[in-house]
């Protein structure tokens, strides 16, 4: 809280300085760096601006500093001070902290801190300067000074916690004292408690839309010009746009090419797969030796029992990889009856060609063909873009128009339970469609967590992207209706719908939620979950789709989004276990914090990963 903190006497001497002073651990305040007894131009300054005001009004004991940034001087002497001994009678503290640490936090501590730090050094100075081989020069009282400051640390932390302490004794006892002369004075009943400006006490709808400050000023237009603006030099929103917006130079996730080594090594020639039987090496003697080289040559016809050492093998490296064992299991089960009987190409070993096998039908299970016009994938800018410009005259398409009035835009609607990122990846994908040329818009269909429109409000400003939002305790379905309206009559080709976060066995908050995708029918559902939830995400994969498709309408998730897929490393196994059970793709993984740590999944990224 405090930048520095000096002691000099009242000629203008200088005797101790420190400037590292943090609430944090004592060990690491005292060795901060070999330059906290230095001072700095700008605490210079400061500390003469604090002697040119002091001389003008002695009286005062905090003085604003108009440095950048402003900071706040306050000051004890010894002669204001009659816990001071009598030797610092010539000895000044003066402490220096940012104006806005006053403006929110409590600093009632310091006059302890400084009144008990003029003590110590007064005891600190007397017993250095009485040492015989002490030699009163700078070089020896620097020396001295660092030798001071872990106890300057150590009363510094135990200030904020006695000195708060102290006071809040001292005014209770206060308290105490005048209650007792009110009681004597005449008796008084109780009264209510005021819990909010106004008085109201009773809750009502009035008193309520008074405390909801997400409240759109003019809700029944839909006017996007509310209470929610938040001012540019806002810290919150400097420090959102510091956290998630990419500097200049930094290259999006999505534009990496994955580097693959196509020469990964297949294996060791020694490992007993080679016959295929998954016997033990040291039982092969010449004729087996011969028999497998001929086998290799002549290309053997597989039979069940040359399967089982490979497959058995394969699993066991699914599963390592964070793939459910169920869904390991079926996989392996599938190339068994595919390769049974089948004649292997001459100079090939069995498990080389179970492990190309098994590959093919992974790549198959990652591709399951739900991309729009029967493509592999979900492609959200290509369907985005032929929305788009199927709406748009053939005039617009020539002159590059990027708004037209009254076109439904493309609808995504993001669900998943708490906590795993759905606000954030939803903007990492209105950052990746702004970047290539959409005009996205959000939609904050998160009535029911409590700061939602606010942390949806933050990406939105960061993004400079519209938002549209009716506050809380409404009904979700209904907002994203009135959302994907407004989008159609403002031009904006795409709205991305956030959610409330919901368990999957939490049967209200679900219906609403089919609720939500019957009446708006939105272009694409994504599921958004974190790449190492196990098979627990099994679980939740199948309640939301079943959620979705209660009613009869058949509706199903659409696609997948994992996030922290950095964290993962080569357990992978999440994207092929989801994808199995749903059928439908991994669209996007979130590899950071950052709006631009998004890409595309690899799928040979992760095959490779599963069998590396």
């Amino acid at each position: 809280m405090i930048d520095s903190v000096t002691i000099f006497s009242k000629t203008g001497l200088i005797l101790y300085h420190y400037s590292h002073l943090n609430s944090g651990n004592a060990n690491d305040n005292a060795n901060a760096n070999d330059n906290a007894n230095t001072l700095t131009s700008t605490q210079t300054n400061a500390i003469n601006q604090f002697i040119s005001q002091h001389l003008t009004s002695p009286s005062e004991k905090n003085y604003d500093i108009p440095t950048t940034p402003e900071s706040i001087a306050e000051y004890e002497s010894s002669d204001s001070n009659v816990n001071v001994s009598d030797d610092s009678d010539d000895m000044m503290v003066v402490i220096l902290y940012p104006k806005v640490i006053s403006q929110h936090a409590d600093m009632s501590w310091t006059g302890y801190y400084m009144s008990e730090l003029l003590k110590k050094y007064c005891v600190f100075s007397n017993r250095t300067s009485n040492s015989e081989d002490e030699k009163k020069d700078d070089a020896s009282r620097e020396a001295g000074n660092q030798l001071f400051n872990a106890t300057n640390v150590a009363l510094y932390e135990k200030s904020q916690i006695v000195g708060k302490h102290t006071k809040s004794t001292s005014a209770k006892n206060k308290n105490t004292t005048t209650t007792t002369k009110a009681s004597k004075a005449g008796k008084k009943g109780k009264e209510g408690r005021v819990w909010h400006d106004g008085g109201e006490q009773e809750v009502t709808s009035k008193t309520m839309a008074k405390l909801d400050r997400s409240k759109n000023a003019n809700a029944s237009t839909g006017n996007m010009e509310d209470a929610m603006d938040i001012p540019d030099s806002s810290p919150a929103l400097m420090e959102a746009r510091a956290a998630y917006l990419p500097t200049a130079d930094e290259v999006p996730s999505w534009q990496e090419e994955e580097r693959l080594d196509d020469n990964a090594e297949e294996g060791d020639d020694s490992d007993g797969s080679g016959s295929g039987s998954g016997s033990s090496s040291t039982s092969t003697g010449w004729g087996s030796s011969l028999k497998g080289m001929m086998d290799q040559v002549s290309g053997k016809v597989l039979t069940s029992s040359d399967l089982d050492g490979p497959l058995q093998e394969m699993e066991k490296i699914l599963t390592g990889k964070n793939v459910a064992r169920d869904i390991a299991q079926e996989i392996c089960q599938k190339v068994r009856e595919k390769m049974v009987g089948k004649k292997m190409a001459s100079f090939t070993r069995v498990k080389t060609a179970v492990r190309q096998a098994l590959e093919g039908a992974i790549e198959k299970i990652l591709k399951p063909g739900k991309g729009r016009g029967g493509s592999d994938d979900v492609d959200i800018l290509r369907d985005v873009v032929t929305k788009r410009e199927r709406g748009m005259g053939m005039g617009a398409m020539m002159f590059g128009a990027k708004k037209q009035a009254g076109k439904k835009p493309y609808v995504i609607v993001m669900v998943g339970i708490n906590g795993v990122g759905k606000s954030t990846s939803l903007a990492k994908i209105a950052y990746y469609l702004k970047s290539n040329g959409c005009n996205p818009l959000l939609a904050a269909c998160d009535t029911f967590r409590s700061g939602a429109v606010e942390q949806l409000n933050v990406h939105a400003k960061c993004l400079k992207v519209p938002l549209y939002h009716k506050g809380y305790a409404k009904d979700p379905a209904a907002v994203a209706k009135s959302a994907i309206d407004h989008a159609s009559h403002e031009g904006n080709d795409v709205v991305l719908v956030d959610t409330a976060g919901r368990m999957q066995n939490n049967v209200p908050l679900m219906k609403a939620l089919s609720n939500l995708v019957v009446q708006n029918n939105p272009d694409l559902v994504l599921f958004v979950c974190e790449a190492l939830v196990g098979n627990d995400g099994m679980d939740q994969l199948d309640m939301f789709n079943k959620a979705l498709m209660s009613g009869g309408h058949g509706r199903k998730i659409d696609g997948i989004v994992l996030t922290k897929f950095d964290t993962v490393s080569d357990k992978v196994g999440a994207a092929l276990t989801m994808t199995h059970v749903t059928g439908a793709p991994v669209v996007f993984c979130g590899t950071g914090q950052k709006y631009n740590h998004l890409k595309k999944l690899s799928v040979q990224s992760v095959i490779k990963s599963l069998f590396s």
